[in-house]
């Protein structure tokens, strides 16, 4: 895997937790201290749940893709 294929794929797989911290800064322009560090804090406490937006069919995808062009050079290393 390329340096270029792995950033593709993070871009892909991470891009819906992306938005949430997106957001994120997006409210930091537009918010107090105070209530900014508040929403950091949110945001902190639903990391643990986020999880289950990251595009898990991208990464399984790669990982796949990658698992079988190691397999297949393994063969041709051993015929």
């Amino acid at each position: 895997m390329t340096d270029e294929s792995l950033r593709e794929l993070a871009s892909v797989w991470l891009a819906p937790v992306d938005q949430v911290f997106a957001d994120l800064i997006d409210k930091s322009y537009r918010m107090t201290a105070g209530a900014f560090q508040i929403e950091v804090q949110n945001v902190i406490d639903k990391i643990p749940n986020m999880f289950y937006l990251l595009d898990k069919r991208a990464f399984e995808t790669e990982l796949e893709n990658e698992m079988g062009q190691a397999a297949i050079k393994a063969i041709k290393e051993n015929l």
